[in-house]
């Protein structure tokens, strides 16, 4: 098996250029970013790659043609690692960002079997070994990348091998796609069950209309009331800079902490809440916490592990007054969220924060107390079903995506006759 280093299967590495405003420059081209990385398909998507202006001899230099290769060479540090390449191939006018670079292979070399070494070279880790990282950015050795031992057969085999796994990895990925399609329809069937649950969808009786044109009609007995009414609806404390230490130190929530169903308190922060507002700012056990901004309603209910705690004012502490659950409200914030409900009743298009006020406001149906149990409880076992369902079908996604990238490793290294392959794609 003839291997040689990276670098002599290419003829330059072109550091790119942001350039400047579109019309202020010579030449207007779209701009090549690792945002603009279809990862999975290895190609260059210009669908949202910015247009800049570029001098002409920046053009000259940099311009991308068909069957160049694209570098991502930088980046942020807690993204993935950098060192990703892709295939462009496309015919309009575009260079690469300065944070990348364009690859141009040898006029021996298959761009398709090149790109699908180096996603080889970044899936067993060798890239990873290349990075350097400063203050935040990760910046790709290219010198030591460069040095990286590739399979290198002739041109002929290296064709072969490529149309060998365009249409493998074409299958896997069609297969990975129907996967995700189906994982899609139970996330919807569970959003469905939930609307259902949140009006009564499924209880016998007569039926009157909420008054609420996102919910449609609800079971006659069952009161649609402001939140405010079965809930008391406190926003937290303002946090003061100056006194997040001081002789009265509590940990606090914020609204990263609160995702949806669960409070991850791995990461709290303290400031000083003194005996007299203690109460105002405390959790208890069964409080709702409801996020102000970021995703406005998301929620999740505080299990009391730790004592004290204390919330953020970009989070709603709802305390029931006693006849409804934090879980029944948590239930019809999940739907009023997925549903746009707080822009819409406010005439919006998207909602930035969601207010006390417009939170106390919000109406929303409340059953008795029995039927929301016996409700939610048959809205867990459905969902539990279902997620379990999603759950496997994303652990086949893994599983062919571990094949995909084993099985172009191993085509570009000569350890697979692709001559005499069969399909090998799980089901």
């Amino acid at each position: 098996m003839r291997t040689v280093p990276l670098r002599r299967l290419l003829a330059s590495v072109d550091n790119g250029a942001w350039g400047d405003e579109p019309g202020e420059s010579d030449v207007d081209v779209q701009c090549v970013r690792a945002a603009d990385f279809d990862f999975d398909a290895l190609r260059v998507d210009l669908g949202g790659a910015p247009v800049r202006g570029v001098d002409q001899r920046t053009w000259s230099r940099l311009r991308l043609r068909r069957g160049d290769l694209v570098l991502e060479k930088s980046g942020g540090g807690d993204l993935a690692p950098v060192g990703r390449v892709v295939l462009y191939q496309d015919d309009s006018p575009a260079i690469t960002s300065n944070f990348a670079a364009r690859v141009v292979p040898q006029p021996w070399v298959d761009s398709r079997f090149l790109v699908y070494s180096l996603r080889s070279l970044y899936d067993r880790g060798v890239t990873l070994q290349c990075i350097k990282q400063t203050t935040g950015i990760q910046n790709l050795d290219t010198g030591h990348w460069l040095k990286a031992k590739v399979f290198a057969p002739k041109i002929e085999e290296q064709r072969r091998i490529a149309d060998f796994l365009d249409d493998r990895v074409a299958r896997i990925d069609r297969i990975v796609a129907a996967r995700r399609g189906q994982i899609a329809s139970l996330q919807s069937r569970v959003a469905r069950r939930s609307f259902e649950t949140v009006a009564g969808f499924n209880e016998r009786g007569e039926r009157r209309a909420s008054g609420l044109g996102w919910l449609g009609s609800v079971p006659a007995d069952w009161p649609v009331l402001p939140v405010s009414a079965e809930f008391v609806v406190e926003l937290g404390k303002m946090l003061d800079e100056k006194r997040q230490s001081g002789e009265h130190p509590v940990p606090y929530l914020r609204n990263a902490n609160v995702q949806w169903d669960r409070v991850d308190t791995s990461d709290l922060k303290y400031m000083d809440i003194g005996p007299g507002e203690f109460e105002r700012f405390s959790l208890w056990p069964g409080d709702l916490l409801v996020c102000e901004g970021g995703q406005p309603g998301r929620s999740a209910i505080w299990d009391g592990s730790i004592t004290p705690l204390a919330y953020q004012k970009a989070l709603h502490r709802a305390r029931s007054r006693g006849h409804t659950r934090s879980s029944w409200l948590l239930e019809c914030l999940r739907v009023a969220v997925s549903m746009n409900v707080f822009a819409i009743e406010n005439g919006q298009t998207t909602i930035g924060h969601l207010t006390n006020e417009q939170l106390r406001g919000q109406r929303f149906p409340f059953p008795d107390p029995e039927v929301q149990d016996r409700l939610l409880s048959e809205l867990a076992a459905s969902r539990s079903a279902t997620l379990q369902i999603a759950l496997e079908i994303d652990r086949s996604i893994d599983l062919l995506t571990e094949y995909k990238s084993s099985l172009v490793t191993a085509a570009v290294t000569g350890e697979l006759d692709v001559t005499t392959a069969g399909s090998g794609i799980p089901g």
